[in-house]
């Protein structure tokens, strides 16, 4: 069924490929010094989700001030587990249509391994990788290189009600037994949902469950490489999820269905519930001049279990280069501006994704436009990470099946972790 899933794929990839190459359907565009016939086109890829046209609009600054090179955007899913297929097919293929390749957190080992990358070690220089957030430029590192440069920073925190909280007289929630306490209360009294939560069967349901997981002290693996997936701290935290559906009523089952983080944001922005875990660009939807919870949302760790930790998910996207591109050199320049101080500071004014350069922390105009910049700065501290794995796209596609059974009431947490493990064992 995979090989079949991947087939599809790449007849969809070589057809939207050709649509391109004719000028169908095509946002590459004719802006600026595209109009020049000896500019290098390069083909970078980007996710369908632009917060406020910025990237967009970076794209044709870029091409602007530019005439020797020239930048078309590759549209990508905002699923992550569809993005890695459309990404794993074009590399595989050695496709024209992507140079730039657009890298999930946790798709560096796997992508290092397969040989689709450039390693950018004389490139990305350590004296420029101290120019950007630390944990951010770890994570793309692996057998003693270094593959991307991080763009885009993000962090999965609670974002919550804070005018519902102060209107009952709560306290942000430390605990998850204080968060379900608190949901029940305002949920009832309001005639709205506790949690809002993406926990269909995709990648943020990786994301999320590693939350809970954590929390509890529990793991995929342990240092040593073994499977522990199917420890009693990790049924524990997979039944809570459960529990939270079922048992305390403050999670939706139409929940399991939310594949994107949209799908779980938009009854959020839409004053819908009190609680929603989710990546940073909340805070700019919710603060949009038409958003029914503008000045009425806030940011914070997610809850832990009592003597446990809290956890929010690491995420983030990273620029590297396509192992197969002709034009490595030019590539090289596209992600230096891109990921320079002075276009992530735009990027970010203007409403679009949070940027990696240390500098953006510290500066007062953007910290102005964007006050829960500093909210992150303590919720970096609860920083959690999902598993890294040479096959983490499988190990990942494994779990969301077994999780996702589990939640959907089809087997115990015990038996979906039990067949977890004993399927994770054989890929190991």
């Amino acid at each position: 069924m995979r090989t079949m899933k991947m087939v599809v794929i790449f007849l969809a990839v070589v057809l939207v490929a050709g649509a391109c190459s004719s000028g169908a359907g095509n946002d590459g565009g004719s802006e600026g010094g595209e109009n020049s016939s000896d500019a290098v086109t390069l083909h970078m890829a980007k996710l369908e989700s632009d917060p406020n046209g910025m990237m967009e609009e970076a794209r044709q600054r870029f091409n602007e001030q530019h005439d020797d090179i020239q930048v078309e955007y590759v549209e990508m899913s905002n699923n992550a587990s569809e993005m890695h297929d459309q990404t794993v097919t074009q590399l595989t293929a050695k496709s024209d249509n992507l140079d730039i390749v657009n890298l999930d957190v946790v798709w560096v080992a796997e992508f290092a391994e397969a040989g689709w990358l450039k390693p950018l070690d004389e490139l990305f220089t350590e004296d420029m990788q101290s120019n950007y957030i630390e944990r951010q430029v770890e994570a793309m590192k692996y057998d003693g290189n270094i593959w991307a440069v991080p763009w885009f920073n993000d962090l999965h925190p609670l974002w919550y009600r804070q005018d519902l909280l102060e209107k009952y007289n709560r306290d942000v929630p430390e605990t998850y037994t204080e968060a379900v306490e608190t949901a029940q209360l305002i949920q009832e009294e309001e005639g709205m949902q506790g949690f809002s939560m993406h926990w269909g069967r995709s990648e943020q349901l990786i994301v999320s469950f590693t939350e809970f997981l954590h929390s509890k002290g529990g793991s995929f693996f342990d240092e040593q490489g073994n499977v522990t997936i199917n420890s009693p701290e990790a049924v524990e935290a997979l039944q809570f999820m459960v529990d939270m559906i079922e048992e305390y009523e403050v999670v939706s089952p139409s929940a399991i269905g939310n594949s994107t983080p949209d799908d779980a944001r938009i009854p959020f922005t839409q004053g819908q519930s009190v609680f929603h875990p989710n990546w940073g660009y909340v805070y700019s939807v919710n603060q949009a001049d038409d958003s029914p919870v503008k000045d009425k949302t806030w940011v914070a760790s997610n809850p832990g279990f009592e003597g446990g930790q809290k956890a929010n998910a690491v995420g983030g996207w990273n620029f590297a280069i396509a192992k197969h591109t002709e034009h490595a050199e030019e590539a090289w320049q596209v992600i230096e501006w891109f990921t320079s101080f002075e276009n992530q500071k735009k990027v970010l004014l203007g409403g679009g994704q949070v940027g990696t350069h240390l500098d953006l922390y510290e500066d007062e105009e953007v910290l102005e436009a964007n006050p829960y910049l500093e909210e992150y700065l303590t919720v970096f501290e609860h920083a959690s990470t999902r598993p890294t794995h040479p096959q983490y796209a499988q190990v990942s596609d494994i779990a969301q099946s077994h999780i996702h059974e589990a939640l959907n009431g089809d087997v115990s947490p015990q038996e979906a972790l039990d067949a977890l493990a004993s399927e994770l064992k054989e890929l190991n």
